[in-house]
């Protein structure tokens, strides 16, 4: 990558099923195209207990993952998992995943007994990402982090490390209230001085057929701006499909359809701003 330092984006919301996962995958894969001819990386941060990531590309994770690396058990380079399967016909010889298990969650619990106890190498909770992988933007041009939908302790940590945080929101009532919350959350984060800013809200799950993922669209529009407010992803059972077909992204399993084109529209969005 070129002497610019490389963007964090977080991707998260209160609320589950909004559709972080795909997002965070789809978005990764499609930076990672944009920036290969420059020699450029992407990398995802599994940063959900439940490791979909991984699962959902198909790839195998090493011994170690992103517990470990956070309480002191392994280096970065031990634990990172290349998305390349070019061998299978998935070449993603730039893309990479820091992959994470539910050790996750014991880990959490340890680094906040740690913080609490002190002493002279003790990084309080909210810091630790920023401590752990602040190196990050120097290795790579883009970081997506897969947020869980609680992150309780973790929250502050992630706005610590993200520059930006994308909101995927389902278009349905409950997906709007939960937005809502989340992105207060972050205005919160920012009052207190943490550097976060919201990139966009993405509407998932979107069908125009349907009165109330019209009106929850309306709403959103209404309330961030128009210009907040990214492409809808409709509704598809590509969604499903594609890492069911041996771990592809929708980019390599249906390239050409209406769920892939909005997808591409949010990839153009960050790669141009």
């Amino acid at each position: 990558m070129s002497d610019k330092t490389g963007r964090v984006f977080a991707i998260a919301n209160r609320k589950g099923g909004v559709g972080k996962t795909t997002t965070a995958i789809t978005l990764a894969h499609g930076l990672a195209k944009k920036v290969q001819a420059q020699n450029g990386r992407v990398l995802i941060i599994d940063f959900d207990p439940q490791g979909n990531v991984t699962a959902s590309l198909n790839l195998q994770p090493r011994e170690f993952d992103l517990a470990d690396l956070l309480l002191d058990r392994c280096t970065f380079k031990d634990c990172v998992v290349s998305a390349n399967r070019a061998s299978d016909g998935y070449a993603r010889p730039n893309l990479f995943i820091l992959p994470s298990a539910d050790s996750l969650a014991e880990a959490k619990s340890e680094l906040m007994i740690k913080a609490a106890i002190g002493g002279r190498r003790s990084v309080a909770v909210e810091d630790i990402l920023a401590h752990k992988l602040g190196f990050v933007r120097q290795l790579f041009d883009y970081t997506v982090i897969d947020c869980p939908p609680t992150l309780d302790a973790f929250s502050d940590a992630v706005y610590n490390l993200a520059d930006e945080a994308i909101v995927p929101v389902k278009t349905d009532f409950l997906g709007e209230v939960g937005t809502v919350r989340h992105t207060s959350d972050i205005l919160a984060a920012q009052s207190y001085g943490i550097d976060i800013k919201i990139a966009c809200i993405l509407p998932t799950f979107f069908d125009q057929r349907l009165t109330i993922a019209r009106s929850v669209l309306e709403a959103l529009v209404t309330h961030y701006g128009k210009s907040s407010v990214a492409t809808p992803i409709p509704r598809s059972t590509i969604f499903e499909q594609a890492p069911a077909v041996d771990g592809q992204t929708i980019f390599e399993y249906q390239p050409d359809s209406t769920p892939a084109r909005a997808y591409q529209s949010l990839v153009d969005r960050i790669y141009a701003s």
